[in-house]
């Protein structure tokens, strides 16, 4: 993915937030952002697609290793490749403010997103903010090895 393809995709987010989307021949990448500036980036959601399937299984036990973007540390929970994919989440015991990131791998497509536990248990997707580069490194670190430059 080019610098400038995000970079554009970003500054072409509407002040009220939306969706940035980046064709790749990697995959498309789209994130759901609520707030953006020169800086930084304020997101619901990041999501990478994959031009050649991954298997979930090699990916669910790569990926905590590989997404160093994320500043916690990551646990596969669940891996199902016959049912399609993994789920990947914070240790539970790096949980901060009773929030935590989920990523998901299905053969086509990994996405990040955070959520944040209610008083009540519930759970929620939750945004976070990070630099431009830090969410440059979050999308080439979701990607497989194979895919990345």
């Amino acid at each position: 993915m080019s610098h400038h393809n995000l970079q554009d995709a970003l500054d072409a987010v509407p002040d009220e937030g939306g969706i940035a989307k980046v064709h790749d021949p990697a995959g498309e990448v789209s994130i759901d952002v609520i707030e953006v500036d020169r800086l930084g980036v304020r997101v619901r959601g990041v999501k990478v697609g994959h031009a050649d399937p991954v298997d979930v299984s090699t990916e669910a036990e790569a990926i905590p290793d590989r997404l160093r973007a994320i500043p916690e540390v990551l646990i596969p929970v669940e891996v199902a490749p016959s049912l399609g994919g993994a789920t990947i989440r914070t240790k539970p015991s790096d949980m901060r403010r009773r929030e935590f990131f989920e990523v998901g791998v299905t053969p086509r497509q990994t996405e990040v997103k955070r959520f944040k536990i209610g008083e009540d248990g519930t759970r929620g997707v939750t945004d976070w903010t990070m630099t431009r580069d830090q969410l440059e490194g979050l999308i080439d670190q979701a990607r497989p090895p194979s895919a990345e430059e």
